[in-house]
């Protein structure tokens, strides 16, 4: 199972590879891209196809030649050119030291270096003088006036340009020094110096004929070495433009080939009769396009035995796959990123395309911050072309992968703004408001229209001393009534899954008393709440019961209903048939299904497995315990219990993030905007420039980027934990095709 029939095969090309990355990378430091995505040149399947491995291997061994070759010459000649360069600097500098400082003539110089002219004065003067890297010459001459105590005279001054590093290339700052001395252990403890501080020395003679010659000498060879320099680069950069319009090609091709030998093996090769026998999946769909591949194939190399396809029967669970397109892609890797499903699983990316949007714009909701974010989006949308060619903050390429479904939350935030009648934390007053104020009076009255507001929240409640109340409670129950929606929706879908994997037991005892349980507490509680709005309570002369004190006193208070709470007649009955149908539905779901899971074992029956197996393990049946099937059920029944509550409770991130979005959108408008606005109207007229600015880039911070992103990561929250967890297993294995796009392009998600 584990041996490679292609290593040396692989190794090849992994070694072109190494030299096309050579290459390339020489390219891109010395010519232009032509495009912002290139590695220069365009290519095609079809283009790569055409290109013989031999050939091309042959071609890049001959180029690697080459360009080693150059880059030894040139690294050879820039350092003999940089170390010219130096020595002029050197000369030139000595000369300045000696003309200029000392002021000695010619006679005068010989008299400091010969003995003999100095009629035995003392030992003769020698000096040494070179470059030293300016970053270094403090401590430099530290140590050369500690290690030779003073007994020295040094001379040291910077170079008019910034020159480069002999051994690494790069420019520094760098100083010309000169250092007297008396002695041959003196002049041994100064190089060992030198060298030890990386500095470089230098030949200088002591004469001044002598150094002006030899600087003429040195500029001429700086001179000579430019040409031959210049011609060294252009015949690098002829050999780079020659292979720069294939780099791309060649690539492609070494990709595909690289893939195709990683595939074969994994197949297992028949030596004895020369064949591969390989095992996969493949979409049902695709069986035909696969089949007309081979044949085509066939044709194409002229193969004396035509490839064979068998269909096999396995036990092994296939794994999961969904064709998307670039709007779907994003709403599935949402699913995706909690667990990828099992196979024919329902598929939840489906119906997340709608509620994962609407969540958002629920805790979103404004009609100002959503056009704003419909607007970005949409520009993504339009220059999707222009901005796939080009490289993208990490930032911006995560909204860009996920244009549409910015586009659909900005939507829905529209929308459900419509629904609170916000734009900016600012009313709209579209159709009219049904109350009115007469004269003085600080409450509002109904103006006896025989409908309300036609279409969202009347706008005379933004600004209304009980406006918090009002919408505390509207938000509040919206947020419930959705949260209830969305998880009996879940279990619809588990339903669906029990129906098609053949799961009686799921159905009848999981599925039906999760509805009851569910639909006896808190879908009784959401009949409630339209109940209570679709009641005139003024018309009956009470005041409206509080829902919570309600459902608290139906479980804690059975047999007794206080008139206050009243909602209908022959509630108290209907709220003890609801309470023995919740009590009823936690017994059924969690013993009857371990019990008869072990009936139908000890009778032999087979049951379809609940997940996919192991590769080793789809020949044996998993041995049946029945203790750790009513330790799992015990679990399923107290989670599904406890969650439906918890679950509940946490849909209330609704109602908390969108009245927290709602109240930092009115403090930014009315503290900042419209506060600097009257303030400018009295002190500056500047105060309202600033104040909107400080509006705008509050708004844009705070609201669009960091509540967007809190309400994104609270609606992924309610879709993986709230509703996913009802229905979802997420337990299944991607299907990864071979496919030349994925190997091409790793980063782009398949369609």
């Amino acid at each position: 199972m584990f041996q490679r029939h292609f290593v040396t095969e692989v190794r090849k090309v992994e070694e072109m590879e190494r030299r096309l990355r050579l290459i390339t990378g020489e390219a891109e430091k010395e010519l232009e891209p032509e495009t912002d995505d290139s590695p220069f040149g365009d290519f095609s399947l079809g283009t790569s196809n055409r290109i013989d491995m031999g050939q091309l291997d042959h071609q890049l061994e001959e180029m690697e030649r080459e360009l080693t070759q150059h880059n030894v010459n040139l690294d050879v000649l820039r350092r003999n050119y940089n170390e010219l360069v130096e020595l002029r600097h050197v000369l030139t500098n000595d000369n300045y030291f000696f003309e200029q400082e000392a002021g000695a003539t010619d006679e005068e110089e010989s008299f400091l270096w010969d003995a003999e002219s100095r009629g035995g004065l003392g030992p003769k003067l020698g000096f040494v003088t070179g470059i030293v890297s300016k970053s270094k010459t403090m401590n430099f001459e530290r140590v050369l006036w500690r290690a030779m105590r003073g007994n020295l005279f040094m001379r040291h001054t910077p170079t008019d340009e910034a020159l480069p590093d002999l051994a690494t290339g790069e420019l520094e700052e760098k100083e010309v020094f000169i250092i007297f001395y008396q002695g041959q252990r003196s002049k041994d403890k100064a190089e060992k110096i030198c060298e030890s501080f990386g500095a470089t020395t230098y030949p200088c003679p002591e004469l001044p004929k002598e150094r002006r010659d030899l600087l003429g000498q040195v500029e001429t060879r700086i001179a000579d070495l430019n040409v031959v320099l210049q011609r060294s680069l252009d015949q690098r950069r002829r050999l780079l433009e020659t292979a720069a319009p294939h780099m791309k090609a060649w690539k492609t091709k070494i990709t595909q080939e690289m893939g195709i030998y990683h595939m074969m093996n994994l197949c297992n090769y028949d030596t004895g009769r020369k064949c591969l026998i390989a095992e996969g999946w493949c979409p049902k769909r695709d069986i035909d396009g696969v089949l007309s591949a081979l044949r085509a194939a066939d044709r194409r190399s002229d193969a004396t035995v035509s490839s064979v396809v068998n269909l096999l029967k396995t036990r092994e669970e296939p794994p999961t796959f969904f064709r998307t397109n670039k709007f779907t892609a994003s709403f599935q890797g949402i699913v995706d990123a909690y667990g990828i499903a099992r196979y024919r699983e329902v598929n939840p990316g489906v119906y997340t395309i709608i509620t994962f949007p609407f969540m958002f714009g629920i805790m979103f909701g404004d009609i100002g911050h959503g056009l704003l974010m419909f607007l970005f989006a949409l520009t993504l949308i339009l220059k999707e072309e222009q901005l796939l060619r080009g490289k993208l903050h990490e930032m911006l390429e995560m909204c860009f992968s996920g244009r549409y479904l910015l586009l659909l939350m900005a939507i829905c935030s529209i929308f459900c703004g419509f629904i609170y009648n916000e734009c900016f934390a600012v009313p709209l007053n579209l159709f009219g408001s049904r109350w009115v104020f007469y004269g003085d009076s600080t409450t509002a009255e109904w103006d006896g229209s025989s409908i309300a507001y036609p279409f969202g929240v009347d706008p005379v409640w933004k600004g209304a001393r009980n406006e918090l109340t009002f919408y505390n409670s509207l938000k509040m129950k919206m947020s419930v009534i959705f949260g209830v929606t969305q998880m009996m929706f879940g279990i619809i879908l588990s339903f669906l899954n029990g129906l098609y994997f053949n799961k009686p037991y799921n159905i009848y005892f999981e599925f039906i008393p999760q509805v009851c349980f569910m639909m006896s507490t808190f879908g009784y509680m959401c009949f409630l709440i339209f109940l209570k709005w679709c009641t005139n309570f003024i018309e009956q002369g009470r005041v409206a019961p509080y829902l919570l004190n309600v459902m608290i006193d139906m479980f804690l208070k059975p047999t007794n209903l206080p008139e206050e709470n009243k909602l209908f007649p022959g509630q108290l009955e209907i709220q003890w048939v609801l309470i023995l149908i919740a009590f009823v539905s936690v017994p059924l779901m969690l013993f009857p299904k371990p019990f008869l899971l072990r009936r139908d074992h000890n009778k032999g029956y087979k049951a379809l497995p609940d997940h996919h197996s192991d590769d080793d393990a789809g020949d044996h049946e998993e041995e049946f315990e029945f203790g750790e099937v009513l330790i799992h059920q015990v679990i399923h029944t107290i989670e599904f219990v406890l969650g439906a509550i918890s679950n509940t409770a946490s849909y209330l991130r609704l109602w908390a993030l969108s009245l927290a979005h709602s109240e930092l959108s009115t403090v930014f408008w009315d503290r900042v905007l419209v506060l600097t606005f009257e303030m400018g109207a009295h002190y500056s007229f500047v105060l309202p420039f600033i104040g909107f600015g400080l509006w705008a880039g509050a708004t844009f911070g705070v609201l669009l980027v960091m509540e967007s992103l809190s309400a994104f990561l609270h609606a992924l929250r309610l879709h993986w934990v709230e509703f996913q967890n009802k229905f979802y297993a997420g337990d299944g294995y991607q299907f990864t095709p071979f496919s030349y796009a994925a190997l091409l392009n790793p980063t782009e998600g398949s369609t």
